[in-house]
């Protein structure tokens, strides 16, 4: 087996709006922080290939990963399905589209992406060489989160001080709640470290509203860490099912969120750094990788009852003496602001319908097996429940749940389904669409026979 690792820089110009953290908040980029980065992996066995493309953005929806997959497809001479590509998912970088209110896409920056990226991935292409491959699991602890149990860490609860949740010693309350394990595939040639993947379920939230900088959060920043420690080396982190799983401290000032940043960050690389100390030779294995879309059932709203709630919204925004202030309302979930996306998303939605027919955008689902690791990547943020009964009918010895492959959008479990809060019922307008009814139940199984196509 070949492998080859790159990167190429994504680093946006300043005054593009960043991502994330509220509706309309017109987060326009002031200061890199640090540059971003889109980072690749390319591997080759015989007639096998797969390109891995790792982006320090927040996301990327399903028709602009389309472009990128069919660009280093052009670059490199493979198929557009044999390429993977993830999302850091940092909320210190730019729009991309796909997300209304959460963010203005610049045209000039998402047009420019699929080359640069692809750019990246030829590196790699050209890059390939045999190397070893080493793997570890090593405890991940106080670094996570759930914010549906913890109200520390969601919309700016404060129940600990910021030393509290920073010091080394610092656990959550209920641990069970969040998946507290660094998994790591680490590739060395000639003795030297030149790339691995880590993989960790947590949001890249740090950050907050009040921030402008441009950064690819802690486990941007823990990436670059392990990169100076040996040069030449490429560090891709691929999140989890982190859909619910918050860093201990976000949503802060920009003084606390600049120390929490430096503290997580480094509490975080010295994790990866004990998974590398720890990793031990990978048997060879069998190189293969098996890309789908799917499609998930959704609540069944009809055409009238789209237009019903379109002309509601509308009313909002018509009423004397209404203003363009995002924050006024009940906050976090009946502001403005929010009402806006509301609207947008159901305006959106209205569009795709055919007739009565409403219309069901696809999931991608994409599978790569590295000898007995498997990474099954779809494009949402998936919920912490909803990895166990996807790693109990894995048939691999290693099996990593990517969040954010190729797509925006959440895999809310059955309770925040149930509440019809921010993830179930807010997020799918969000993204201009229908909420999922049986996501919960539907993508472990989705996974699970992923997992089986590339045993």
């Amino acid at each position: 087996m070949k492998v080859g690792f790159a990167q190429a820089d994504l680093t946006p110009r300043l005054g593009v709006q960043l991502v994330g953290y509220g509706p309309y908040r017109n987060r326009a980029a002031r200061q890199i922080l640090a540059p971003l980065a889109a980072r690749a992996m390319a591997v080759a066995q015989g007639r096998q290939r797969a390109i891995l493309v790792n982006l320090e953005l927040c996301g990327t929806p399903h028709g602009l990963a389309g472009r990128i997959r069919a660009a280093v497809a052009r670059r490199t001479g493979c198929r557009p399905d044999e390429v993977f590509v993830t999302s850091t998912h940092t909320h210190s970088g730019p729009a991309t589209g796909g997300m209304l209110g959460w963010g203005e896409p610049d045209a000039l920056y998402v047009e420019t992406l699929p080359a640069r990226i692809a750019g990246a991935a030829a590196q790699a292409w050209a890059a390939r060489q045999p190397v070893e491959w080493r793997y570890a699991e090593v405890p991940c602890e106080g670094l996570a989160i759930n914010r549906e149990t913890d109200l520390g860490g969601w919309f700016g609860q404060r129940k600990e001080s910021l030393e509290s949740r920073l010091a080394p010693d610092w656990r959550p309350a209920r641990p069970q709640d969040t998946d507290p394990t660094l998994r790591l595939l680490a590739a060395y040639a000639g003795g030297q470290l030149v790339g691995l993947l880590h993989h960790f379920g947590c949001h890249a939230v740090v950050g907050s509203e009040q921030t402008d900088d441009v950064h690819g959060d802690f486990v941007g920043q823990a990436s670059r860490a392990i990169e100076r420690a040996h040069p030449g080396a490429v560090a891709l982190f691929l999140p989890g099912a982190m859909g619910d799983i918050n860093p201990p401290v976000c949503h802060r000032g920009p003084a606390e969120t600049h120390r929490a940043l430096r503290v997580l960050a480094g509490k975080y690389a010295r994790v990866i750094r004990r998974g590398l100390r720890a990793a031990r030779p990978l048997p060879a294995g069998e190189l293969r990788g098996v890309r789908h879309d799917v499609r998930f059932t959704r609540r069944p709203w009809t055409p009238a009852f789209v237009r019903r709630r379109i002309r509601e919204l509308e009313q909002v925004f018509a009423a004397p003496g209404v203003t363009d202030l995002p924050h006024l309302g009940q906050p976090p979930l009946q502001t403005r602001g929010l009402d806006m996306v509301r609207l947008q998303g159901f305006r959106a939605l209205l569009a795709g319908y055919r007739g009565g027919r409403p219309p069901n955008p696809p999931v991608s689902v994409h599978g790569l097996r590295i000898g007995p690791v498997a990474l099954l990547g779809v494009g949402l943020e998936v919920f912490h429940s909803l990895q166990a009964p996807i790693l109990r009918g894995s048939p691999h010895p290693h099996t990593w749940v990517v969040s954010l492959a190729g797509g925006v959008g959440y895999a809310p479990d059955a309770r925040a389904c149930a509440q019809q809060g921010y993830t179930d019922d807010l997020v799918p307008l969000i993204v201009g669409e229908r909420p999922y009814t049986r996501v919960y139940t539907e993508l472990p199984r989705a996974l699970v026979r992923l997992a089986q196509e590339l045993a």
